[in-house]
């Protein structure tokens, strides 16, 4: 655990819990819990940033319908709530529910810190995530790790900055961190492929580090 990436120990997978009908397993229910997304530790801040879309489902839809939002590392999970949601960045911060500040100090001590600037094109960049949901959990529930390069200069979408990064993606890897590879230096949030078309093109965006700054500076007001 020690040699892995910086990024790789920042992630915790979302999952919703919720009871499955289960009678052959000698009961009528067991907990079922469906991985669904990425999300990660912002460390001077202590929250944990995801995309909005990921959770906007979520809101306001019944629980027994949607199960319980969790988050969790190496297969232990906390109850969370969605804090914080800006639709047109495509980000939103999480809160975990009924747990102790000093395990918050804990967990956030994993965490990223913020670049200060845009990198250039061809720069190579790491990533984290929990892609393709319970597929490729193990036993431990240990997160997935791929690299890529900037692909692009920093693109203008409305109100939107987005990095594009050339690079492996599937379903699940939504939320994750995109830093500077080898470092904790974060420069994006994995958010969405450029468009319908290019779909599992190995290409895709990152919601600016500049709007992650704007969410997690909100969050303390």
């Amino acid at each position: 655990m020690e040699n892995n990436p910086l990024v790789y120990k920042a992630v915790r997978a979302i999952g919703t819990l919720r009871p499955k009908f289960q009678p052959s397993q000698g009961k009528a229910f067991i907990e079922g819990l469906d991985v669904i997304a990425t999300a990660f530790w912002l460390k001077d801040y202590k929250v944990l940033i995801t995309c909005a879309h990921v959770v906007e489902n979520l809101l306001g839809a019944p629980i027994e319908l949607i199960g319980l939002l969790v988050v969790g590392n190496m297969g232990k999970y906390s109850r969370a709530v969605v804090s914080c949601i800006d639709l047109d960045h495509d980000l939103s911060i999480l809160r975990l529910a009924e747990v102790p500040q000093d395990f918050i100090d804990k967990e956030s001590q994993d965490g990223l810190v913020l670049v200060n600037a845009n990198p250039g094109v061809g720069e190579p960049v790491g990533y984290a995530g929990f892609p393709l949901g319970q597929q490729l959990l193990n036993s431990t529930h240990a997160p997935t790790y791929a690299e890529g390069v900037i692909g692009a200069a920093l693109r203008h979408a409305g109100v939107r900055k987005n990095i594009q990064i050339t690079g492996a993606v599937a379903g699940g890897f939504s939320g994750s961190p995109v830093v500077l590879k080898g470092t904790d230096k974060l420069i994006g949030v994995l958010s969405n492929s450029p468009s319908k078309e290019a779909g599992q093109a190995n290409i895709f965006l990152a919601s600016s580090w500049e709007h992650v700054k704007a969410i997690a500076e909100l969050s303390r007001s």
